[in-house]
């Protein structure tokens, strides 16, 4: 063959010229794949993909940084760009320019008809609503027990009513099988043996897919049926889901939901103060109604020939007004002391605390191991530490 021929490279620059020219925009759905995000450059790298092809795709930090989402694997979603051809390559693919959720209107339908429905239903009626108790012993809370959402509750009860004790029911909040999980351990914390006042669903924020385990009726019909009064605490504040419509009352943020539950134990003291400043005072005054009338018996004329008898009463009606208000005053100086010692007692002997000095705490499925009869060979366990817990195999 003779004269002359094209080279790989030319080639390639033709096409790379034909389609560029051909797709200088393109407006597509697909699927995301394989989403990468940069470590240090910030663009992000994936594939969108449909039930019959995949196309390479990249976002540039510039473009990325407008994003008002986390895009993630199995997301659908709207993309506008240009199709643009590497040459050392010869392949192709698309720069993304923009991008939003696709299908999230009908997702958004879809939930404004669930929630009219259970509505009508009556499940979000204030009538069903259940009251929280003023002073819970022991609250349940489900969430991940791998999150900050359980860590930050036991901070703010510690600070605000360190004598409750709060009960970890794990469940996975978000993705497959995460339903079943919330649902599982809702009938968990209700049964009686726990003993609990009122439960906390708890999660930290997220999309709107995040949080979309808490729109299923399942998840909803759950919190709504619970015999156990419950609190939702679900993503951020400005989050809601219909299982906040269900719950028997909604926190913004799981801290805000410890101080919703919880009293604080310096009001306690102020109000038990207060109290006995009251007491003080109306004793005081029934004791000067008493002198008074006494007084104005003492000079009458028909008493006049008692006046010493009178005199000795209203000497003893002085020393039992001294004692009684001593004894009242012993009386809260002994209760705020009792309170005191009994707050330090319950706090020592915590799990927490306990766990401190040395000792552990051996779960096997979620439960507690309390002798060695529980294990068997090979049975997967966690052991809790104070700081942290540990996976571990029975050998």
């Amino acid at each position: 063959m003779e004269g002359n021929f094209l080279s790989v490279s030319d080639l390639t620059l033709m096409i790379k010229g034909v389609i560029e020219n051909k797709f200088p925009e393109v407006v597509f759905t697909g699927e995301i794949s394989n989403f990468k995000r940069h470590f240090s450059s910030g663009h992000l790298y994936f594939t969108l993909k449909d039930d019959k092809s995949q196309i390479p795709a990249k976002m540039w930090r510039t473009s990325a940084m407008r994003l008002p989402f986390e895009p993630k694997d199995g997301m659908k979603v709207l993309v506008s760009g240009s199709v643009d051809v590497y040459v050392p390559h010869g392949s192709y693919s698309v720069t993304v320019a923009e991008m939003e959720h696709f299908g999230l209107g009908e997702l958004l339908v879809k939930l404004e008809r669930l929630k009219q429905k259970l509505s009508e239903e009556g499940l979000f009626d204030s009538e069903r609503k259940k009251p929280l108790p003023d002073f819970p012993r022991r609250i349940g809370i489900i969430t991940s027990e791998t999150g900050a959402v359980i860590q930050d509750f036991k901070k703010v009860a510690a600070k605000r009513y360190p004598v409750v004790e709060i009960l970890l029911f794990h469940a996975n909040v978000q993705g497959q099988g995460s339903i079943e999980s919330i649902c599982k351990a809702i009938a968990q914390a209700n049964k009686e043996e726990f003993n609990l006042d009122v439960l906390v669903v708890a999660r930290g924020g997220g999309s709107i897919e995040d949080l979309w385990t808490f729109n299923e009726e399942e998840c909803v019909r759950a919190i709504a049926n619970s015999r156990l009064p419950i609190v939702s605490a679900i993503g951020h504040e400005t989050d809601t889901t219909l299982a906040d419509y269900a719950a028997d009352m909604r926190a913004p943020t799981p801290s805000a939901a410890a101080e919703l539950i919880l009293p604080d134990k310096k009001d306690l003291l102020e109000r038990l103060t207060q109290y006995e400043i009251g007491i003080k005072q109306n004793i005081i005054s029934r004791i000067q109604s008493a002198k008074a009338l006494v007084e104005s018996f003492s000079r009458s004329y028909i008493l006049n020939r008692t006046k010493d008898i009178v005199n000795d009463y209203k000497i003893r009606l002085d020393d039992m007004s001294t004692e009684l208000l001593e004894s009242v005053k012993v009386k809260f100086s002994n209760t705020k002391t009792t309170l005191d010692n009994f707050e330090k007692i319950l706090h020592t002997a915590s799990p927490e605390e306990t766990l401190k000095r040395g000792f552990a705490i051996v779960e096997k499925e979620h439960k507690i191991v309390s002798n060695a009869k529980g294990l068997l060979k090979d049975d997967d366990v966690i052991i809790k530490f104070y700081d942290d817990t540990r996976k571990a195999v029975i050998k």
